[in-house]
């Protein structure tokens, strides 16, 4: 069997990467709280413009990524849920309920009163948690944790929608814009990866996953770390401006690249164990037809 192509996986890394050390280098220089956090106007072009250039270029790598994967014959845009290990199914039991644990930490410590978002969270922790659960207590993926992934959907819609009119200047204040753009690429991925898991998939929506899945990892990465590790550097600058880097998103971005990980991986599992069709009698199932 050939070599696992995994040429989305590298570029969702590299971007990661690239996008949270900038971010924190805008927070630090180029952002002025004192002005509603807008960027400086001595910051240049660059220092305030180039993390949305990144992602510009993070999303022509993500996509032509998916396609040269796809061309290669990576696994991910083969493997079904029914070939998934108890390992991996444990994988992203966990991620879950990570992300339910940080969840619960914003909805404790960082909400101060009832809101629409407040109960968008409280659902999107529920969820979170009875998916982590769920996973972890079969030894496979369940088609019922891909329908509770339209609930998550539905709710980061909500939140989405509810920043969107908190603000009618969002565009122009950078936390805002990317945490919406955060709430948008969670939509999108939850969205897929419950087809997926449910086995509803049409034609394109393994494609979505994908490239979804490493948006989402990038973007929530974006809209929580780089405040947090900025406010290490510099408390006193940092502090009071938090609201906009919630760690709940964090949570997002564990489970987006938990299942990247996963999916990525499956080939080399096949390859230790055997073909689908000499391990299990279900092997129709683990290969989507070309």
């Amino acid at each position: 069997m050939g070599k696992n192509s995994k040429i989305l996986l590298i570029f969702t890394v590299v971007t990661a990467a690239v996008s949270v050390l900038f971010r924190v280098f805008q927070l630090l220089v180029a952002v002025d709280y004192s002005e509603m956090g807008f960027f400086s106007p001595d910051a240049g072009f660059l220092a305030s413009q180039g993390l949305y250039i990144i992602f510009a270029a993070g999303a022509v790598a993500l996509t032509a990524g998916a396609v040269l994967d796809k061309r290669k014959g990576s696994s991910s845009f083969s493997v079904m849920p029914q070939a998934f290990d108890p390992k991996q199914t444990a994988v992203m039991g966990g991620a879950f309920l990570i992300g339910a644990c940080l969840r619960l930490y914003d909805l404790v410590f960082n909400f101060g009163g009832f809101s629409v978002d407040f109960f968008g969270e409280v659902i999107i922790f529920a969820v979170f948690t009875a998916i982590g659960f769920i996973l972890l207590a079969h030894k496979g993926l369940k088609p019922a944790t891909g329908y509770l992934q339209l609930v998550i959907s539905i709710s980061y819609t909500v939140k989405a929608a509810s920043l969107f009119m908190q603000d009618t200047i969002i565009v122009r204040v950078s936390d805002e814009l990317i945490l919406l753009l955060s709430y948008v690429a969670s939509v999108l991925f939850f969205l897929a990866l419950g087809r997926f898991i449910s086995s509803n998939e049409s034609k394109s929506s393994r494609f979505k996953l994908i490239v979804f899945a490493g948006a989402s990892t990038i973007l929530s990465l974006c809209a929580s770390l780089p405040g947090h590790i900025a406010l290490i550097i510099d408390s006193n600058y940092m502090k009071g401006h938090m609201e906009m880097h919630p760690i709940s998103q964090l949570g997002t971005a564990i489970v987006a690249a938990a299942v990247l990980a996963v999916m990525y991986r499956k080939k080399n599992y096949i390859e230790k164990n055997g073909e689908p069709d000499e391990k299990n009698e279900n092997s129709e199932n683990v290969r989507v037809p070309e």
